[in-house]
């Protein structure tokens, strides 16, 4: 499915948007987990006005990756990481 595409590097979108998610918080989760979040988390909440280089400050160069879930589609393996939806089956 298109999620395996995207953890495979096949698929590489430039606009992802994860409608399908209960609140803010969960999308930030699958954006870390799929390798898509580029925002240091020391801006996170912040106006940008306080900030300065935005660039230099807030963007990283690499995606800031991170498990949560084993369950949900993720760009790494997360074997480790507790199960979103009791029941279901590691995506790897």
């Amino acid at each position: 499915n298109y999620m395996k595409q995207m953890a495979k590097g096949e698929k590489k979108p430039y606009v992802f948007h994860m409608c399908w998610t209960l609140n803010r918080e969960d999308k930030v989760a699958y954006m870390k987990q799929m390798g898509m979040w580029y925002l240091n988390d020391k801006c996170v909440g912040k106006k940008a006005a306080s900030l300065g280089d935005i660039n230099n400050a807030c963007c990283s160069a690499e995606p800031i990756i991170e498990c949560f879930y084993q369950d949900k589609a993720s760009i790494i393996p997360c074997k480790d990481s507790p199960q979103k939806d009791k029941g279901s089956r590691s995506f790897w």
